[in-house]
């Protein structure tokens, strides 16, 4: 049970003192300073007796009193109760944990989700009209209006209340106390929501004919002459490199590059593996001109420009360099994740890989994680699928 008495606790030398109320919970207290200030003809000692001062006090009282009784704090600490108690409002602020489950994800490196939690929640709050939503203001009803309004997107409909999903259940296992009871955010608006599937187009091969035609572009004609080459021979690392993500480019250091070998794990999911997604591919010689091009400095492997601060940025320019030479060539556009796609398709339609191997070669997660655990790997399969795709592309 808990119980409030106004009190005071010390007497100023001008006679004044400030009001407190008690809280006692289970025989231990602990005191809520008010706004109130006693005068002297106001007390009696050190007990209140001015009855226009007790019913003040007792407005507050009543509203404590009101806000418990819709929790159950049978397993609350006193602590916790007036930590509860002591909030002007117990709503909990959703874009303010939104933020910083946003700074957890920049601490994390993952440069790519943070450009999509901020377009999701800056979405969510224009819609809702407003900068500041409350965990309890994330109702079913609003987000099915907003999804409603997504419905023109392809991708957006799907993916943003994914994210708002996600951030929500992070905010329900850090505020919420399921063992004692404690449920400081009670409303679950994504029972009742239905997120409905994208409608991403198919990602498509790059013609062979054109892979061809972007490694042969004569960029000497453009005034981004540089810029465009670099784009070039990025799309060369990752297509003979056996589709290898821009973002694990970046980031390849000195020490993953052992024996004419990359040995590396893959950034995307090597926390979410128990083999940490660590693959070994043997480097082509035809590339190894462009290691010696791009030698980095400081430990890391390659130096492609110093302008490009982070591996999003990276991808995100050369994406652009790479639309430059599509339209010179006159052919659909494409981007780095093309020659990821590319060098899969070809690899199982033009030379008989199954498709096991190729996710093998593109270091996806298998099916048979515990059967893996049992076997020491052995990478050259990918080395000799390697050669294959490359002589079909560019000839013995």
């Amino acid at each position: 049970m808990i119980t409030f008495k106004p009190v005071i606790r010390n007497i100023r030398a001008d006679g004044f003192a400030a009001v407190y109320i008690r809280v006692t919970k289970d025989r231990e207290s602990d005191y809520i300073k008010t706004n109130y200030i006693a005068k002297k003809s106001q007390l009696s000692g050190t007990k209140i007796k001015d009855f226009s001062l007790i019913s003040k006090i007792s407005v507050i009282v009543e509203k404590f009193i009101n806000r418990l009784n819709y929790e159950d704090t049978e397993f609350w600490t006193l602590r916790e109760v007036i930590n509860f108690l002591m909030q002007e409002n117990s709503q909990i602020s959703f874009t303010d944990f939104f933020d910083e489950y946003l700074k957890n994800l920049i601490n994390e490196g993952r440069d790519a989700a943070i450009n999509n939690y901020s377009t999701a929640i800056n979405s969510l709050k224009k819609f809702a009209g407003k900068e500041k939503l409350f965990f309890s203001e994330i109702t079913a009803k609003l987000i099915n209006a907003w999804i409603e309004s997504l419905k023109s997107t392809n991708r957006a409909k799907n993916l943003y209340p994914i994210i708002i999903n996600a951030v929500f259940k992070a905010g329900m296992l850090k505020y919420n106390d399921y063992e004692r009871g404690i449920l400081r955010i009670k409303n679950q608006p994504f029972v009742y929501v239905k997120i409905p599937k994208s409608e991403v187009p198919e990602k498509r091969a790059i013609p062979v004919d054109d892979i061809r035609k972007i490694f042969a572009f004569d960029t000497s004609k453009y005034k981004k002459q540089k810029l465009l080459e670099l784009a070039k021979d990025i799309a060369m690392l990752i297509f003979c490199f056996v589709g290898i993500n821009t973002k694990d480019l970046y980031l390849l250091q000195t020490y993953n590059f052992v024996d004419g070998k990359f040995c590396y794990n893959r950034a995307k999911t090597k926390k979410s593996r128990t083999d940490k997604a660590y693959i070994e591919i043997t480097v082509p010689e035809m590339i190894l001109p462009l290691i010696k091009k791009y030698k980095g400095k400081n430990g890391n492997l390659f130096c492609f420009s110093e302008k490009y601060n982070n591996p999003h940025i990276f991808s995100t320019r050369i994406n652009e360099y790479l639309k430059i030479i599509c339209k010179g060539l006159n052919i659909e556009n494409v981007t780095c994740y093309s020659f990821r796609h590319s060098w899969a398709t070809i690899a199982q339609n033009d030379c008989g890989a199954s498709t096991a191997m190729v996710a093998f070669a593109l270091n996806h997660a298998t099916e048979y994680r515990i059967t893996r655990g049992y076997i020491k790997t052995d990478f050259t399969p990918i080395d000799k699928l390697n050669k294959q795709v490359l002589d079909f592309v560019f000839g013995e």
